[in-house]
């Protein structure tokens, strides 16, 4: 297989990652809590991955998940996008390998918007 680290670039993630947790801009919403679905998608260059077929070689898929809920519960966030920022900061510092992190929040259950309504904020970060 050809190509090197530089020149081959993998795109790893995880989406639907359920949670409930106290984040919002009203005092009722971090009161009762709200349930969010954060997606994660990452780019990198894990081309020992390719070669290997060995976990150790890769992003490990768990603890991504295991990223994004240490970073819901160490901190509650007004705003969806900051959530999303934060998560996507943290899986560049704990994943170094990682070149970028897209991370989508989607803040559901808003019943006044429409029974399939959801807030979204997408935020991508790239490593410098």
């Amino acid at each position: 297989m050809g190509g090197n680290a530089s020149d081959v670039e993998t795109q790893l993630g995880v989406e639907g990652i359920e949670l409930v947790a106290h984040h919002g801009v009203y005092d009722d919403e971090r009161e009762r809590g709200n349930r969010f679905r954060v997606d994660v998608q990452m780019k990198g260059h894990w081309i020992d991955a390719l070669r290997s077929d060995d976990l150790r070689d890769t992003l490990d898929y768990d603890a991504i998940v295991k990223q994004v809920h240490s970073v819901s519960r160490r901190q509650c966030f007004h705003l969806i996008e900051s959530f999303a920022g934060a998560i996507a900061d943290d899986l560049l510092e704990a994943f170094p390998q990682a070149i970028e992190a897209r991370v989508c929040v989607r803040k559901l259950e808003l019943p006044e918007w429409g029974p399939e309504a959801c807030a979204v904020a997408v935020v991508t970060k790239r490593t410098t």
